[in-house]
């Protein structure tokens, strides 16, 4: 990870609610239709001992970090105790940036700019309400291929969006105003 200027991470947790989810895993990619996950021990001592290995990457100030909303993983990253450094670039705020009055999800973004259907959250672990399935005990392939897609494909759409957002003159907006303030709302 260290060897690369711009990587994309993604969070699983438990929940949306970075108070009390817990986070299952991360995923990483840097490379097109090459992605990494690596799950976290349910124990949340242990899943702090295996992020510290990840806390230098995550605070090494000259590797990018993609995402999408990822506000949501430095939050989460936040209250295990690491802090997220350097360039951020979400692809969310890019899309809302260039089409404010479209959908900004990224399955959503993945068909209209990839033509790909991801798999879906709810594919794994059942419809909203109580009958949903903690992911946690969720097929590790399964939860694999999921949160490595995840990663895989916000990195694809980041090289598409940044394109974009020079193409708009948006770049200097969203680099030098949205980047900054994710990180100020975040605190």
């Amino acid at each position: 990870l260290f060897m690369q200027k711009s990587v994309c991470f993604d969070t699983e947790t438990t929940g949306v609610d970075v108070f009390i989810a817990d986070m299952v895993g991360l995923s990483f990619c840097y490379t097109k239709g090459e992605a990494y996950y690596v799950t976290l021990p349910t124990e949340r001592s242990e899943a702090e001992e295996v992020l510290r290995e990840f806390k230098a990457f995550f605070q090494a100030s000259h590797i990018e970090k993609i995402g999408q909303n990822i506000k949501f993983d430095l939050l989460m990253l936040a209250m295990y105790g690491i802090e997220l450094k350097g360039k951020l670039f979400d692809t969310m705020i890019a899309h809302y940036l260039l089409q404010p009055d479209l959908r900004h999800g990224m399955d959503y973004l993945a068909e209209i700019y990839l033509r790909y259907r991801t798999i879906h959250y709810e594919e794994l672990v059942g419809g909203k309400g109580k009958n949903q399935m903690d992911i946690r005990f969720v097929d590790l392939d399964l939860l694999c291929n999921y949160a490595a897609e995840d990663a895989d494909i916000t990195f694809q759409l980041k090289q598409i969006l940044e394109v974009e957002l020079q193409q708009n003159s948006l770049d200097k907006l969203f680099n030098e105003i949205e980047m900054p303030l994710l990180k100020v709302l975040a605190t």
